[in-house]
């Protein structure tokens, strides 16, 4: 499972995108006590996100589970989450788990979309 700390923000590979996030305004955020953690809903104007964080408190070293419904989370790194075993819901992107990106993300570097990167720095601030 990933730690919080891969989706603080792009890596290098990806760090073009990084003036991109500061563009992305959460709507709503959610934060929910379950058994394993805490489960935490976002939401942008057209997207929305599922963190899972399974510990007992927030930290970059909490290991997550994430998805999002935006096109650039399904074709460029839901199957590198998924392997990394950190999808939520993983039934729901069956197709995106099957066939690997091949030009936007060919070498499945492990990270979140604009999205998922702006919920993490989010998520940090909540306290519990």
């Amino acid at each position: 499972m990933i730690e919080l700390k891969q989706l603080i923000r792009f890596p290098a590979t990806f760090k073009e995108r990084e003036k991109l996030v500061d563009q992305v305004k959460l709507t709503s955020i959610i934060p929910t006590k379950t058994d394993y953690g805490f489960e935490i809903k976002s939401q942008t104007n057209k997207y929305k996100q599922i963190m899972e964080i399974h510990d007992s408190k927030i930290s970059v070293k909490s290991p997550v589970k994430v998805s999002c419904d935006c096109e650039s989370f399904k074709y460029e790194f839901c199957n590198a989450i998924y392997k990394a075993g950190s999808l939520v819901n993983a039934f729901s992107f069956l197709r995106s788990i099957i066939s690997r990106p091949k030009e936007k993300n060919q070498y499945n570097v492990i990270s979140g979309c604009k999205h998922l990167i702006k919920m993490s720095r989010e998520v940090l601030k909540i306290k519990v």
